[in-house]
């Protein structure tokens, strides 16, 4: 079968734009011919997946969505038999919804002012076109909370929102020979045998909580403050993050790492992972760092948090989330030996089902491409 992906833009190192790719690639494998249109591709092409990037003349995010909507149908293939979508828009067979729903945020965490704007207006009739009663799209969810979001805001039927599991890259694992690879990781990285590496992963620092990761660290009591480095890993303005840790006195123990690819290896040369996200729909980076062997400081906005308490992989911090409360969370977590973690996070690769995302989501693509195929 014939199937178009889209994505308004891909960047190498996104939590999306990955699944994106590995869905193209489950589903090339399988045999489909894909074709991945796209306003802008950052990084190496992938050689036997078609990608066609659509010329926006927009500057604003919002008004480039809706030309990229709009561009879409105007480009797309007659002969797809399915159009997979990884952003809102309409005219789309099947939507990935890694994004949280914007009508519950545009309602319940900005005023009357911010609804009457063309932004509001654009990215709600978008999300509509997607999960509105009179539309057709399947959708892929990741997330129980956001299903009963959906629901709340557009009634949107059940029987078209599908529960994937989650989708790990079974790369990050603690592997066999960890002990040896620790110590030459851990050299190589310049650490010493007294450093407990904390590690932030995910572009978009804010809404991650890289602040809150700072103001934990600050508050430690010491000797343990001292000892505590915190790198992070992704791709971001920095400069405000920098300005903090300066004024925390914490800045030499801090560093920026831009963004990488060798995160599983950074994974095996940390002590804990540290994600105090004020928004998540799921938050992978929290599973990727059990499997990786490490306790997981997270906030239970984050849709995966459950799966931290439910295997006893480190903390999980609610409600009003204050330095005291981080640093008591990494004081706890940086306490208890490596060998427990890893004890544990082997307990959990073994019967989690947290590895099978694209090929749930390849089935349903193809369920849905084939009934199209013959109507």
């Amino acid at each position: 079968m014939n199937l178009g992906f889209a994505l308004f833009n891909y960047f190498p190192y996104g939590g999306l734009e990955r699944d994106m790719l590995t869905f193209a690639r489950v589903c090339h494998e399988r045999g489909h011919d894909i074709t991945i249109y796209t306003g802008g591709w950052q990084g190496d092409k992938p050689e036997d997946i078609h990608i066609v990037e659509l010329t926006l003349h927009t500057y604003s995010n919002h008004a480039r969505a809706n030309e990229f909507a709009a561009r879409l149908q105007q480009k797309r293939n007659s002969k797809h038999d399915a159009m997979i979508g990884f952003n809102k828009m309409p005219g789309l067979d099947v939507y990935y919804a890694a994004d949280v729903c914007f009508a519950a945020k545009a309602f319940e965490e900005r005023n009357f002012f911010y609804r009457m704007t063309p932004r509001y207006r654009t990215y709600l009739a978008l999300e509509k076109a997607v999960f509105g009663c009179n539309s057709k799209t399947q959708i892929l969810m990741i997330s129980k909370v956001q299903i009963e979001l959906y629901q709340r805001y557009y009634q949107t039927p059940s029987e078209r929102l599908h529960l994937l599991p989650p989708g790990i890259n079974r790369e990050r694992i603690l592997p066999s020979n960890y002990n040896e690879l620790r110590s030459k990781l851990r050299a190589s990285y310049g650490l010493k045998d007294t450093d407990l590496l904390m590690l932030c992963v995910g572009s978009d620092f804010q809404r991650k909580g890289l602040d809150r990761a700072l103001r934990g660290i600050a508050a430690l009591p010491e000797p343990l403050r001292s000892r505590v480095k915190l790198w992070v890993a992704g791709q971001d303005k920095d400069k405000p993050f920098r300005s903090l840790a300066r004024t925390l006195d914490i800045d030499a123990q801090v560093s920026f790492l831009g963004a990488r690819d060798d995160i599983a290896q950074l994974l095996w040369a940390a002590d804990a992972l540290v994600h105090l996200a004020y928004s998540e729909n799921t938050g992978t980076v929290l599973l990727e760092g059990m499997v990786a062997g490490l306790p997981v400081i997270a906030t239970d906005v984050c849709g995966y948090a459950h799966y931290i308490l439910d295997n006893k992989m480190g903390s999980v911090l609610g409600g009003t989330v204050t330095p005291n409360q981080v640093a008591q969370a990494m004081a706890h977590v940086l306490s208890e030996k490596n060998s427990v973690w890893h004890e544990r996070s082997r307990l959990f690769t073994a019967k989690a089902d947290i590895f099978s995302m694209p090929h749930h989501a390849a089935d349903l693509i193809e369920q849905v491409a084939a009934r199209n195929h013959t109507d």
